[in-house]
């Protein structure tokens, strides 16, 4: 039996955090962003009534089964957040609140962020504690910082330790958890197929994407970062899991400043996602990427210069993948139970999500932050 009720609790609170350390102080931007095309001042959000059931450039389309069991809205709306320029839909960074703090891994676990990416002749495999070799910010969210009052009016759910319900979502905190998956090492491209997970990648940081989808009490979705304060590393817990939205490469390693970016990460499908650079060096545009988000021409897959499928990251929403390339194993790719959030992906009756089981209910899933 599947469940909504709960699932739309857990996506709540989907991409609004983000970390500090080595990011830049405060709300200002890095100082690299005058030699760094892509060092972003602003992101464009999703404009008011962008569908989520389409797959199309400038949106992110959820499947009919992931949607019934979120209850996701047929379209986003924009929160008029101080940040946000609602005619424009321009988020300035540089007015954003963040998320205070910068906290390791190893003041979470003792053993820090661990994670190992190993590979075989037909899988690239995964396995860590979901905890970022990068900096978080102070979760649970801190009264009296810029932060709490946007999290503190918001339910927190409940937490997955204990059962218990936290106070609000200010309450939430971070825990390792079992990240663990196995993707394709050499994907196909199959068509444009709608997101069916909360999950939507790996980074080579130990950390997740999730999809850029929020809502709040009342029924309403946003794209994440126009909603809500994010850590300086656009990071946050949903569920005890840490996870990234937005501005996600903020605070990546390795990035450089001229040419094409660096692969930083894997979508489920097994496609690459590459930093924000394009072939000239400059950011990608979403004019420049299909509607998953990305497109094909060289880069560096496997260890080798391929004419191949990627994804980008970059300025403009849904930010990273959009929609699937290929298409997802999602028993496989999401490996824990933790990850799958209580979706049984191996007896669904199409990978996609196309088909909606008659047997759809509201309590399968945790409730979790909004």
């Amino acid at each position: 039996m599947f469940g909504s009720k709960n699932l739309r609790s857990l996506l709540g609170l989907i991409g609004l955090v983000t970390v500090l350390v080595g990011c830049g102080e405060g709300s200002s931007s890095s100082s690299s962003s005058q030699t760094d095309p892509g060092t972003p001042t602003t992101l464009v959000t999703a404009a008011n009534g962008t569908s989520t059931q389409f797959c199309a450039p400038n949106a992110q389309c959820i499947s009919p089964l992931f949607a019934k069991l979120a209850q996701v809205s047929n379209k986003l709306s924009i929160a008029a957040t101080p940040w946000t320029n609602t005619t424009t839909n321009i988020i300035t960074i540089s007015k954003t609140p963040y998320v205070e703090g910068a906290v390791t891994a190893a003041q979470i676990d003792p053993a820090g962020s661990v994670f190992s990416i190993t590979t075989d002749d037909k899988y690239r495999y995964f396995q860590g504690n979901g905890l970022p070799s990068t900096p978080m910010g102070n979760y649970p969210v801190q009264p009296g910082t810029a932060a709490y009052s946007y999290y503190s009016a918001l339910p927190g759910g409940t937490d997955p330790r204990t059962g218990q319900q936290y106070s609000s979502a200010a309450a939430i905190s971070i825990s390792p958890y079992d990240l663990r998956g196995k993707l394709p090492l050499n994907p196909v491209v199959t068509g444009f197929n709608p997101i069916n997970s909360l999950i939507i990648g790996i980074t080579l940081t130990g950390t997740v994407w999730h999809a850029e989808i929020a809502n709040d009490s009342s029924g309403n979705w946003y794209s994440p970062t126009n909603a809500l304060p994010n850590d300086q590393c656009f990071g946050h817990p949903y569920s005890q899991q840490y996870h990234l939205h937005g501005y996600s490469w903020k605070c990546f390693p390795n990035q450089g400043t001229t040419g094409h970016s660096p692969l930083v990460g894997y979508a489920l499908d097994g496609f690459g996602i590459y930093g924000p650079r394009g072939e000239d060096g400059k950011m990608v545009t979403n004019a420049q990427l299909d509607a998953c988000h990305g497109h094909t021409h060289p880069v560096e897959f496997n260890g080798t210069v391929q004419n191949i499928y990627h994804y980008h990251l970059n300025n403009e929403y849904p930010f990273s993948v959009g929609c699937f390339r290929g298409t997802p194993d999602y028993a496989a790719a999401l490996g824990s139970e933790t990850m799958r959030q209580g979706v049984p992906y191996d007896k669904l009756p199409d990978l996609a999500g196309i088909v909606v089981p008659p047997d759809v209910t509201s309590e399968i899933l945790k409730p979790g932050v909004r």
